[in-house]
């Protein structure tokens, strides 16, 4: 069955045809609109059809006609595409004023002949299936309200673990906080799913263990054994690739330090053998928590003590359940029997029970609906506990809105096993790929982060990190749902329709691809001889292949071939919604200098080595996350729905007083020369910043700082580096930082943090390095009042070393998670 195939053929053509109208408006193309409403029409109603589309084996038929609606769909799109490609190279000759007729008079006849196709199925469809149902529109799919969603968040980052209990006291009592000097292993074995990473995360993330180490690592280990990655991903540092270099600063930076390391996910010993060589052994009371579902593995560890991970008592299980439904309230009574007996045929597996638990707290809770899952579970009851296992979770995928399951696919069939998958990364790539159903009047973006966060409602991922204010930052999926996820994939036939990879010739790639994500250094590209010989008899340029572009990261101005005239030509990237890395002076020239106006509509996020200027304001009003250079000038804006801003100064350039910033504005980087206390009052006059990080090389001359009363009412982390920008910050009480979460001082010149900070009951953690010892002595005593007021969240950390970790080494920090990711943020 190629439902999903189909769904991702009907995005794609409908985001393509959204790239013609907007090309069509900035009248860069010739289209009939009329033609371009009705091919929308007949899109819209087969989303609808695919939607309410169920498995009836009294109508086989219905099979072969989903098949057909994916073919002719993607047949649609590649007409389309190779008439606006042949349209672009018309207009560079101006002069074949009869040639452009022509063409005009073969797309319109083209556009008919798909009209027709299409037309021909719908009646198939309507006539063999017998459905009425109302025409489709994007405003009929679900998505949750921001502030729901940030809800969510919150209730899950302080939400308990259920069914550890004991295991986690165990763990504390006799391993953690046990007298014993030496450097003590543990392994947590069990089958898959049963909660061994989830086990060891708790403990990783208690606050009187974090407080009771020096260093913390998470390191994730996989099937897939990399000792250069792991040692690169627990150091984040992506340059050096030698592994005694990396093994030898490893183990000087934990040198005289009480430590915690969880290696997760370990399925073969000469990992272990690998890594010890770089965990000293200096009695400080370090401890090492090994996950593994191979229980012959703690053998090999050497260690006096397992913790066995077992199947959940039945009273647990209900718990459990319950907690995910419900939400922890009870379960009504006409359902707990039903309840009972769909836990009973999940046999105490968590992983089980979340998923199933996942997809029945989106149900109607109805005694019809429940006993139908109860049926589909109970079929599975004379399998083994694997088997058990990878029945429910299909039965949770099978459940699955339809609008949700090729993003569910890409996350599980696309990345790594046990990758660290950055949530800003993925939302661009399902963007696009066309996998998202936009959504009038919402930034497509907003949509793909609410799907994302449905499916960790579902259980279907899991949360890895959240940034500083809370966000998820990265996210995964546990192995036997991966390989559900490939599974489906290779059913679907998705690795040869909509989720084709960039492997090959360029040009062969970029006249087929209808959605792209160009990610690499496209100089590793080389023309096929068919194409080379193509090639020789154009006179036009390449870059009109670019015309439905989406997303473009570069990374060497010197090898753009075959793109290399992209920017000089820079109408054709009017659809992209994400460029990044972009270094080249061309493409600014042609922004600043075209002939006519060139609007970037759907531009979501810009970054790279790029001067902002009014004339970057004007082509990008939708920008939302920006990272760039300032030479500084009076009519400089940014755009008003900006919410995330890196902002880097030139060395000794004035900042004046007229520089406002977006009041949408949430998160804010600003590295210049000199900041004074007046700048930092009026950073504290956003309404909406949440997250502060300042960065300064030269002292100021401001002696002390008193915050705004009515400023930084929403901020969270605040982050000041290397500043001076005063020498002693003085507040009142907590009506200044209300909220705040996380402070990072690097400053080797502020000598007095506020009294004031042990009143703020948010506060969850302190971070100093290269601070004076006053600044240290104040921030143990905020610990301590704090401690006394209840707050026994708050974490003290406390880097005594005297060296400086800059941005390009990264930073020292005292909670690393250690897998390598390729989203720097």
């Amino acid at each position: 069955m190629a439902v999903i195939a189909a769904y991702i053929a009907l995005l794609t053509l409908l985001q393509l045809l959204d790239t013609l109208k907007l090309r069509y408006k900035y009248k860069l193309i010739f289209i009939d609109p009329l033609q371009i409403g009705d091919l929308e029409e007949l899109v819209f109603y087969f989303l609808k059809f695919l939607e309410s589309w169920k498995p009836r084996p009294e109508n086989p038929q219905i099979d072969s006609l989903i098949v057909e609606i994916c073919d002719s769909v993607f047949a649609s799109c590649g007409v389309l595409d190779s008439h606006v490609v042949d349209q672009i190279r018309r207009e560079a000759d101006s002069e074949d004023e009869e040639g452009i007729k022509n063409w005009m008079s073969c797309f319109s006849e083209d556009m008919v002949k798909v009209i027709r196709d299409l037309e021909s199925i719908r009646c198939k469809v309507t006539t063999g299936c017998n459905l009425e149902f109302p025409v489709f529109s994007p405003e009929s799919q679900p998505s949750l309200d921001s502030d729901l969603s940030t809800s969510i968040m919150k209730d899950y980052r302080s939400s308990k673990v259920v069914g550890f209990e004991h295991h986690v006291s165990w763990l504390k009592d006799e391993f953690i906080f046990s007298h014993v000097k030496r450097c003590e292993v543990i392994p947590i074995v069990g089958m898959g799913g049963i909660g061994k990473t989830t086990l060891a995360r708790f403990v990783y993330e208690d606050p009187s263990i974090r407080r009771r180490f020096d260093k913390r690592y998470w390191v994730t280990i996989s099937q897939k054994y990399d000792l250069l990655r792991i040692l690169q991903g627990i150091l984040k540092n992506k340059k050096c690739h030698t592994i005694i270099d990396l093994g030898t600063e490893l183990y000087q930076r934990l040198k005289g330090l009480r430590y915690l390391i969880v290696l997760d996910d370990m399925w073969d010993l000469r990992a272990w053998e690998d890594l010890r060589l770089y965990f000293p052994e200096d009695n400080q009371g370090s401890r090492i928590i090994v996950t593994s579902r191979d229980k012959n593995l703690a053998d090999g560890l050497r260690s006096s003590k397992t913790c066995d991970v077992g199947f959940l008592s039945e009273e647990k299980s209900w718990e459990l359940f319950c907690d995910r439904v419900f939400g922890g309230m009870c379960c009504p009574s006409e359902l707990e029997t039903i309840g009972r007996q769909i836990l009973k045929n999940c046999r105490g597996l968590p992983l089980g029970i979340i998923t199933i638990a996942g997809f029945l707290s989106k149900l109607n809770k109805t005694c019809e609906y429940w006993s139908s899952v109860s049926k589909a579970v109970a079929a599975l009851v004379n399998l083994d506990d694997n088997e058990r296992c990878k029945n429910v979770l299909g039965l949770s995928y099978d459940c699955l809105p339809l609008h949700l399951k090729p993003v569910f696919l890409y996350i599980g069939g696309f990345y790594e096993e046990d990758w660290w998958i950055g949530v800003e990364d993925l939302i661009d790539k399902l963007v696009a790929f066309a996998l998202v159903m936009p959504i009038p009047g919402k930034p497509i973006q907003q949509v793909t982060k609410d799907y994302i966060i449905e499916l960790f409602q579902r259980n279907l991922i899991f949360i890895r990190d959240w940034d500083e204010i809370g966000e998820i930052k990265r996210l995964g999926i546990h192995d036997l749902l991966r390989d559900l996820c490939l599974k489906e994939i290779s059913n679907e036939r998705l690795f040869s329709k909509g989720f084709s990879k960039l492997d090959g010739c360029p040009k062969c790639i970029l006249s087929s691809q209808r959605s792209f994500y160009l990610t690499r250094d496209v100089g590793e590209f080389s023309l096929c001889q068919r194409c080379k010989e193509f090639d020789k008899s154009e006179e036009t340029s390449p870059s009109s292949l670019f015309w439905n572009i989406q997303a473009l990261e570069l990374w060497k101005r010197e090898s753009l071939f075959p793109i290399y005239d992209i920017f000089s030509n820079s109408p054709q990237l009017t659809s992209v919604n994400y460029l990044i890395h972009i270094e080249d002076e061309a493409f600014q020239k042609s922004v600043s200098e075209s002939e006519r106006p060139i609007i970037f509509e759907r531009l979501f996020h810009l970054r790279g080595r790029i001067d902002w200027t009014r004339e970057m304001y004007n082509a990008m009003p939708s920008l939302r996350n920006l990272s760039c250079l300032l030479k500084y000038s009076s009519d400089v804006i940014f755009p008003p729905l900006l919410e995330r801003l890196c902002l880097n100064f030139i060395t000794h350039v004035r900042v004046g007083e007229c520089l406002s910033y977006p009041q949408s504005l949430r998160y804010l980087y600003f590295s210049y020369p000199r900041i004074s206390c007046d700048q930092m009052n009026g950073f504290g006059m956003l309404p909406n910043l949440e997250s502060l990080t300042v960065y300064s090389f030269h002292k100021c001359q401001d002696v002390v700082w008193k915050p705004n009363e009515d400023g930084f009412r929403r901020l969270k982390y605040l982050c000041i580096e290397v500043c001076g920008f005063c020498k002693y910050w003085r507040t009142g009480s907590d009506i200044h930082f209300p909220q705040l979460e996380t402070l990072v001082m690097r400053d080797p010149y502020v000598r007095e943090i506020p009294r004031g900070l042990k009143d703020i009951g948010s506060l969850r953690k302190i971070e100093l390095s290269i601070c004076y010892k006053d600044v240290v002595s104040r921030a143990k005593w905020i610990l301590k009042q704090q401690q006394r007021s209840g707050n026994d969240q708050l974490c003290l950390f406390i880097d005594e070393k005297e060296e400086y970790y800059d941005d390009d080494e990264g930073e020292d920090d005292d909670d690393d998670v250690g897998e390598y990711d390729d989203d720097d943020d």
